[in-house]
């Protein structure tokens, strides 16, 4: 009996200093990572399949901590099942001279038949310079110490259901097994509205085309000077005769100048007519010639005293008429 309880006694005397020695590892290990704090981040609380977010991860320590960044690359990083995009570090000294380490991470997820994610682990590496081997540091080595950062949780929103049979959903979207005449019809309907259209546009066209085309201009203008030359009285003696000329030439080289320059020219004064050839573009020489004789044929035409016969005035017009004619007759 004695035996036992002396048993027992060291049993749990043994006990308790299990007891102290594994408070006393826990005390030391939380006051060499209570140093190290951290917070995440996430731009977007759901996010669609294949889009892509940021996962932040803002590291607090001290600077007497060094953490490991040659491995943060995005061949190196496994967030499985999220696709890594890019990964991005930033370190910055604090004014009381702790470090802030930034962590970025760009994922997208293509899972589907879920409503969220669990974001896999991060893990970093670091150690304390107190510790620091000679020779570079690298996570292999033996003072090199680990931060496990847990991930947080994602929705994942999808245009599928849960667990579809197919990508596409099958619905009849036509019925052309009962409608199939329809379409012909309305392409048979407006192709005979599109030929009646063109049809009627064409005729209109043609009819347009033959009211405009009147005589032939070199037929006409050799016609008004067969008129004009045997209009021309032999002699100008006669007062009434001459105011006849005067007006007879008057109108027949508007009438002949017209269908040279194929714009109509009866209704304009010696002025306008001067205008209308300059901005036709004939030679000045002619334009000056013609506006000198309708100049003429007017004022004799409206002279207060009346028209005298005076037999050079009236040859002189004759001569410059003939003259005009004949330099458009041969330059034709």
């Amino acid at each position: 009996m004695k035996t036992a309880t002396k048993r027992h006694k060291e049993h749990k005397k043994y006990f308790c200093c299990f007891v102290l020695l594994v408070l006393f590892c826990g005390y030391i290990w939380g006051q060499s990572t209570s140093k190290i704090t951290f917070t995440t981040h996430l731009d977007h609380t759901a996010v669609w399949v294949g889009d892509q977010f940021h996962y932040l991860i803002i590291v607090d320590y001290p600077p007497d901590y060094e953490f490991v960044l040659d491995n943060l690359t995005k061949e190196a990083v496994n967030m499985d099942p999220f696709q890594v995009i890019g990964v991005s570090k930033n370190l910055s000294v604090q004014k009381d001279s702790s470090r802030k380490l930034f962590v970025d991470l760009t994922l997208a997820s293509f899972s589907t038949g879920q409503s969220s994610i669990q974001i896999p682990q991060f893990t970093l590496f670091y150690f304390r310079k107190g510790a620091k081997t000679a020779g570079p540091v690298g996570v292999d080595q033996a003072d090199a110490e680990s931060l496990t950062v847990p991930g947080p949780v994602i929705g994942v929103r999808s245009t599928l259901s849960p667990q579809p049979d197919d990508i596409r959903d099958a619905v009849t979207l036509n019925s052309w097994d009962r409608n199939r005449w329809l379409f012909p019809a309305v392409a048979w309907i407006c192709g005979a509205v599109l030929v009646v259209g063109v049809g009627r546009e064409l005729a209109l066209f043609a009819k347009r085309m033959k009211a405009r085309k009147g005589p032939d201009r070199r037929k006409a203008m050799e016609a008004v000077r067969a008129r004009w030359s045997s209009s021309v009285p032999s002699e100008f003696t006669d007062a009434k005769t001459c105011l006849n000329f005067y007006d007879h030439s008057y109108h027949s080289l508007k009438e002949y100048i017209g269908y040279y320059l194929d714009t109509p020219t009866m209704g304009l004064t010696a002025e306008e007519m001067r205008d209308e050839m300059q901005r036709l573009g004939a030679s000045a020489d002619l334009t000056q010639k013609v506006a000198k004789v309708l100049e003429n044929c007017e004022r004799l035409q409206y002279a207060r005293d009346g028209v005298s016969a005076d037999t050079e005035i009236a040859r002189s017009v004759a001569r410059d008429i003939q003259e005009i004619l004949n330099t458009l007759n041969t330059g034709g």
